[in-house]
């Protein structure tokens, strides 16, 4: 299995945890004869993959030259691909497209997000949504995380329905409901400096994720009902979302925080969704979340979007905004935080749909459709 694993080099998000989390399961689930030749840019630290334990089959290669992601793709890593793979799996939308070589070819395509109006600039459409479309349909399967998902790779990019399959992104099983006042303590002080109760959001900041909305819901809900409440933003601002003026604009300077979430392990999260009293995913559209997978198998309350992937991975087990405005998140906020019963009722449920999602599954699910395109 020949696969592109650049999204390893830099802060690992989240492709680069669904890199992580399939080459660690697959070390114990590849069969006999069986290897991955997992490619890269440049050379990653072995600390940052020692948690791992990968087994000897799965083997990294240094394709040079270093070049921009869809260049290196399509030329070195294409042509080192065409000497040591029997199946290409591309596990981030893409495939080299300027080769058919090796003819079996398997990609995961966790999004569709041009379809919703506002989720990206005009521009995305005739680029990476292009782009994306032209690699799922090269492809003898197409995985994607939900029938949500399904549908929209069907419809908008005409893959036929029998090379799509369904494979949800689940959560370790670290990530569960902790008994541990002191710690849940310690945490608040370590990232507020204060021991004040928070809201949490993590994933990338950007338009999509709504979080200039959900800056305004906050404000609008505190000020309302004189909640003690912060927000905490766990994410890079990778395309420089003016959040100082935005906090400014509200009044809530002193309440938002933002940090970068680089951790040396993901299970760092663990007590940061447990301190939290609501996890809020506000986004325009997702294709999935697996940071709201997370915080359900961690039994936090969770306030979702009813749109995309969310409906598949929240609906009936967290609150669900029809529309995420300003004012719907901020009501949302107000009757979740201020009704105890409701909370608690969240959840439970959300630590029973979080319990459904596992790594175990993803990964062995996603194996058997690659070794179906090989046998094929």
């Amino acid at each position: 299995i020949g696969m592109n694993v650049s999204r390893l080099e830099g802060q690992r998000l989240g492709v680069g945890r669904y890199l992580e989390y399939l080459l660690k399961h697959w070390s114990t689930m590849l069969s006999p004869g069986e290897e991955v030749h997992a490619y890269l840019r440049e050379p990653i630290p072995p600390e940052s993959i020692a948690h791992l334990n990968l087994s000897s089959a799965i083997k990294f290669e240094i394709v040079p030259p270093k070049m921009q992601g869809i260049v290196w793709e399509n030329f070195p890593m294409a042509l080192r691909a065409r000497k040591t793979a029997d199946v290409l799996f591309g596990p981030a939308y893409t495939l080299p497209l300027l080769s058919r070589k090796p003819r079996k070819r398997v990609v995961a395509t966790h999004s569709v997000n041009q379809v919703e109006s506002g989720a990206h600039d005009f521009w995305y459409n005739y680029t990476y949504a292009k782009r994306d479309e032209l690699c799922a349909r090269s492809a003898d399967a197409v995985i994607v995380p939900c029938d949500t998902a399904a549908d929209l790779v069907a419809k908008q990019y005409g893959v036929p329905r029998k090379r799509l399959f369904s494979v949800p992104q689940g959560a370790p099983h670290s990530f569960r409901p902790l008994e541990n006042p002191e710690l849940l303590r310690q945490t608040r002080i370590a990232f507020l400096g204060t021991d004040a109760p928070y809201i949490l959001f993590v994933g990338k900041l950007s338009s999509r994720r709504n979080i200039p909305n959900l800056i305004g819901g906050f404000a609008k809900a505190k000020k309302a009902k004189g909640l003690p409440h912060k927000l905490l933003l766990v994410g890079p601002n990778h395309v420089h979302l003016p959040l100082a003026e935005v906090c400014r604009e509200h009044g809530v300077t002193a309440d938002v925080v933002q940090t970068d979430g680089k951790f040396t392990d993901h299970e760092e999260l663990i007590p940061l969704y447990n301190a939290a009293d609501v996890f809020i995913q506000p986004s325009i559209f997702e294709g999935w979340s697996i940071t709201t997978v997370e915080a359900l198998a961690c039994g936090t309350a969770v306030i979702a979007s009813n749109r995309g992937g969310l409906i598949d991975v929240a609906h009936g087990h967290a609150y669900m905004l029809e529309d995420p405005s300003v004012e719907t998140i901020a009501d949302a906020l107000e009757k979740v935080l201020l009704d105890d019963y409701l909370r608690q009722e969240l959840k439970q449920l959300a630590r029973a749909r979080g319990k459904t999602f596992t790594w175990e599954r993803t990964t062995g699910e996603t194996l058997d459709v690659i070794r179906q395109v090989a046998r094929s």
